[in-house]
């Protein structure tokens, strides 16, 4: 197995897990049968995770409803990235595409910055152009350190089509805006879009030869790939034979591949029968999901680039009202980023678009229903408030409850001694916000041989797992875009109390 510099395994602390009687006062109203001790124990993996591990991606025909116009920013997302801003130093990077990236096109005669065609029924434009005034957009209508993967048009078949985005894109965008391109959307699944054969061999040798003109026009690099099948169904359409055919290395400017995944679906009506909210909570069911990856995170490990799932939510075909916009798909959100980096994932890219409930916030009004903040908006504060050590590596640590998860966060390459600075722990039993029925026990954790015998947390909650509003982060709301009510980081003691659907940053102080 080869490893990058980047994706150097170390060792690290191990906690073990010793349940055993109550031992310390918790708060009159937690109901706690027993306390969970933590212990420390040497030698686990340990990777770097980075700082924008938590990312969007926004579908290319909704990116004014979220960003706004020329001269209009739409206020609620600039808050809401700015606020990732503020904690981390950087918004989440975001990618522009889907399935529209492949429908749209530069038009530099165009009056309108952004102009859709929609078919009845469906909620992805069928034709997109744009203007020179989206890189207005772009530049200005974003926090300081905003970064883009801007997605070019492969589907069209043409490639003039891309030469004409690149080029508007170099001359109106701002460099320091741009982090890369991505040059097609889930390949793997044009079928009719291309004459056959179209198979990897022939997706790669078209990659090469776009790529080849593009790069003539930019010093920015590419992301490749955008894979849409789960890896057990891809037959060799991989990341894996991507690399094997030399595509990062003959084009010599890839920065990045990426897959995209979304576990659940309701396209088709076998598949939503499997859509619930316990089923998407579930952390065995996560690990054991996202194991099917490791020939792909290995691929761009050996190709010397970063493995990002470019694309990702909770329920494919825009997502289930109900579970994809809640405060448990939060903490999936979370299991998903803290487990992710921990396996070698560069990047997880969530993704938005305003009628689609898997969004972190609905931008404006659409459909009689107004602009929104969601609870998994709150899985972003939670990942920039985990991140802020200067260079952090995590682990995943081992847990006999299991609907409990733990992480560690260290600062920098830790020794085998080491203990975590951030110790992150996640409840993911499911609550009903209307239960009438006897409510499960809080878990309790002895944290003392981690962080001490004084921890300070800082929790995200909320009124049940299948809550779409409520949620809080450090006891405040975000409904407006910025934070309201006093901000509550809890001092505990030694004992960490977690009621079903929390999840709290424990450090020592």
């Amino acid at each position: 197995m080869h490893f990058s510099k980047a994706s150097t395994i170390r060792k690290a602390s191990v906690l073990l897990l010793l349940p055993r009687a109550l031992c310390s006062p918790l708060a009159a109203d937690v109901a706690v049968s027993t306390v969970i001790k933590l212990s420390a124990q040497a030698n686990i993996a340990a990777r770097p995770i980075p700082k924008d591990m938590a990312s969007l991606s926004i579908e290319f025909c909704y990116v004014i409803d979220y960003l706004g116009d020329v001269d209009s920013p739409n206020v609620l997302s600039l808050n809401l990235l700015q606020n990732i801003e503020d904690i981390v130093g950087n918004p989440p990077v975001i990618r522009l595409g889907g399935h529209t990236q492949d429908a749209a096109s530069f038009c530099a005669g165009c009056p309108e910055t952004l102009n859709n065609t929609f078919a009845p029924g469906n909620d992805e434009a069928i034709a997109v152009s744009y203007n020179k005034n989206l890189f207005t957009v772009l530049n200005e209508n974003v926090p300081p350190r905003q970064e883009f993967i801007f997605g070019l048009n492969l589907g069209g078949n043409d490639v003039s089509i891309p030469l004409a985005e690149v080029k508007a894109a170099e001359k109106y965008m701002h460099p320091s805006r741009l982090r890369a391109y991505e040059l097609g959307n889930e390949p793997d699944f044009y079928g009719s879009q291309r004459p056959k054969p179209w198979n990897v061999q022939t997706y790669v040798a078209q990659q090469e030869d776009w790529l080849d003109q593009l790069a003539k026009k930019t010093a920015k690099g590419f992301s490749i790939g955008a894979l849409a099948q789960l890896p057990v169904y891809q037959g060799n359409f991989s990341l894996e034979e991507i690399v094997a055919l030399g595509l990062p290395k003959k084009v010599d400017y890839a920065v990045s591949l990426s897959d995209h995944t979304y576990p659940y679906s309701m396209c088709d009506s076998e598949r939503a029968k499997l859509v619930s909210l316990p089923n998407l909570m579930n952390h065995t069911a996560l690990v054991e999901f996202f194991a099917q990856w490791d020939t792909e995170i290995k691929a761009a490990e050996e190709a010397g680039v970063p493995f990002l799932m470019g694309e990702t939510g909770s329920v494919s075909c825009h997502g289930k009202r109900g579970v994809s916009n809640t405060l448990g798909a939060a903490l999936w959100e979370l299991d998903y980023m803290l487990h992710g980096a921990t396996i070698g994932m560069g990047g997880v890219y969530f993704h938005m678009g305003t009628p689609f409930y898997y969004s972190a916030w609905q931008p404006v009004a659409h459909n009689g229903e107004p602009a929104a903040v969601y609870p998994t908006y709150y899985s972003m504060l939670f990942m920039a408030t985990a991140l802020t050590l200067k260079e952090p590596y995590i682990t995943s640590l081992p847990s006999a409850d299991t609907d409990l998860a733990y992480y560690g966060i260290y600062e920098g390459a830790p020794s085998a001694a080491a203990k975590p600075q951030k110790l992150i722990i996640l409840n993911m039993s499911f609550l009903s916000s209307n239960n009438t029925g006897p409510v499960t026990p809080a878990k309790a954790i002895d944290v003392s041989q981690i962080v001490g015998k004084r921890a300070k947390v800082t929790r995200l909650s909320g009124p049940g797992s299948d809550a779409t509003s409520g949620a809080t982060f450090a006891s405040q709301r975000y409904d407006s875009g910025k934070a309201n009510g006093k901000k509550v980081v809890e001092k505990v003691g030694s004992i960490v109390a977690l009621r079903s659907s929390e999840a709290v940053i424990v450090e020592g102080y």
